[in-house]
């Protein structure tokens, strides 16, 4: 393996790393954001009511876990696309 080979697929391996830690903090931060937004309209969404519960209880007590289950499905799926693409670029070259 010569030298060019060995700079190209460092770069390659940092781009995904780059990827994947994108794809990562966007997650959590998706997350995050939306506790944060439950929190703090709690109080104001506890006027509408869901399923005979205030709706700012509901969300935090089953809304946002059902929620970060299909981000953490969101994010398998893209983290899956990012691992395909690296593999089959290697294939390539």
């Amino acid at each position: 393996m010569t030298e060019q080979d060995t700079e190209i697929e460092n770069a390659a391996r940092d781009r995904h790393q780059l990827r994947t830690l994108a794809v990562a903090v966007t997650t959590v931060s998706v997350v995050l954001f939306a506790v944060a937004v439950a929190i703090i309209y709690a109080f104001a969404l506890n006027r509408i009511w869901f399923l005979h519960f205030p709706l700012g209880f509901y969300l935090l007590a089953q809304g946002l876990l059902v929620f970060a289950v299909f981000v953490t499905f969101w994010y398998v799926r893209v983290q899956e696309r990012i691992d395909l693409t690296r593999s089959m670029n290697e294939e390539i070259a």
